[in-house]
């Protein structure tokens, strides 16, 4: 005897059973134990790395460092947790270590790689604020322009304005300072300092600076302090109570080493 068709269907749905979310929970858990160690290994290496870098004393001893990194196996395990978790903010953690072994070695394709999945992925997430920062600060030298064109595409899709103030300010000095982006990077730095004083004047979202002073600030720096520019001289008292100007030792090598005071 045929069984009617609704009560099939009803039988089918108690015998079986929904999908459970506790496996993917169960895997994000694990994933984010194998990051934790992942990024304390890296954070180990890299201490070590860079203080056998300091003594090396030749092109061949860093050569030698650089091939004795762990970098395939801290890349593959890495990548691997992004893959796991696409588009979570664990994957965005991991694809930004990629990113920092990158700028380690200096490996320009590794290190673009890793940022066109931060730009392309995580662009709205909490971690492209840590992304804007290394972006800028201990980058290579050579990543100028790819660092650039992210951040433009942060600022155009990333809607909170404590992401976009930090772009709009180390945009700003990027374009306005590197060689590279010639008088159409100053031209830029200017209408992006202009939108600073615009829409954060008044605000201290610059490292406790407002919008405006930050952009008299920077418009200094990139009209008088770029490579190549002579320093501008100033009087300042040593530690021993001595008075100098920084003019005393033109012609000289000058070690400048300003401390900062919380």
């Amino acid at each position: 005897m045929r069984k009617p068709r609704a009560l099939w269907s009803a039988l089918a749905l108690v015998l079986v059973p929904f999908p459970s979310t506790q496996p993917r929970a169960t895997d994000e858990r694990e994933a984010s134990k194998r990051l934790q160690a992942l990024e304390q290994r890296f954070a180990e290496e890299r201490k070590s790395w860079l203080e056998f870098r300091k003594q090396a004393k030749s092109d061949e001893e860093r050569a030698e460092l650089v091939e004795a990194f762990p970098r395939d196996e801290l890349v593959e395990g890495l990548t691997a947790v992004a893959k796991e978790a696409p588009g979570s903010e664990l994957a965005a953690r991991a694809w930004l270590d990629v990113l920092r072994v990158g700028a380690l070695l200096d490996e320009r394709e590794l290190y673009t790689s890793a940022l066109d999945r931060l730009v392309s992925d995580h662009v709205t997430s909490t971690t492209i604020a840590s992304v804007v920062l290394e972006l800028v600060y201990g980058a290579p030298s050579w990543s100028a322009q790819p660092a650039a064109g992210a951040l433009r595409t942060i600022l155009a899709k990333n809607p909170d304005k404590g992401v976009q103030a930090g772009v709009l300010g180390e945009l700003s000095l990027l374009v306005g300072l590197d060689e590279s982006f010639g008088d159409a990077g100053r031209a830029e730095a200017e209408a992006l300092l202009r939108r600073i004083e615009t829409e954060y004047g008044g605000a201290g979202e610059f490292i406790g600076m407002a919008g405006s002073e930050f952009a008299a600030g920077a418009r200094h720096e990139i009209a008088h302090l770029r490579v190549g520019e002579t320093a501008p001289d100033f009087e300042v008292t040593d530690q021993d109570g001595v008075r100098f100007k920084l003019s005393d030792y033109r012609g000289r090598v000058v070690l400048l080493d300003f401390w900062g005071f919380v």
